[in-house]
């Protein structure tokens, strides 16, 4: 697929996203008490090539996890949310799972054929920094 064709995933369309009432930063500033946090993500769906599966590992991940789906826009799941709750309830394990986000059509999203049927289970693992280190 060619860069002209090439559809923003959720995690673009927030970096390019301005919020009045809050502000952008690094995984590292956003949780200082995580010393690191690793999410695996299982994806599965129709809008890869046929019917697939994947599975996919983050260190630190950004505000969402993006969809593979070529033809998705706006694609994947926020997964800034559940790591917060678990930062406020010092959870150390969390799995859940969520539906994609986005829609499947044109490349600004400007035509919208469907919604993407991508789904996505997910476990968070949260290693916290020593109080001593903070």
């Amino acid at each position: 697929m060619s860069d002209r064709n090439k559809r923003e995933k959720a995690q673009d369309v927030f970096n390019q996203s301005d919020y009045v009432f809050a502000q952008k930063t690094t995984f590292e500033n956003a949780f200082p008490e995580i010393e690191h946090c690793i999410v695996e993500v299982h994806e599965s769906g129709y809008g890869r090539s046929g019917r697939g599966e994947e599975t996919h590992r983050y260190r630190n991940p950004g505000e969402y996890i993006n969809c593979s789906n070529p033809v998705c826009y706006n694609g994947g799941f926020n997964i800034g949310g559940p790591i917060r709750e678990m930062v406020r309830s010092r959870e150390t394990h969390r799995e859940g799972s969520a539906l994609c986000q986005g829609n499947e059509g044109s490349p600004k999203g400007r035509r919208i054929y469907g919604k993407c049927m991508n789904f996505f289970k997910y476990q968070i693992t949260v290693k916290y920094r020593s109080p001593n280190s903070l």
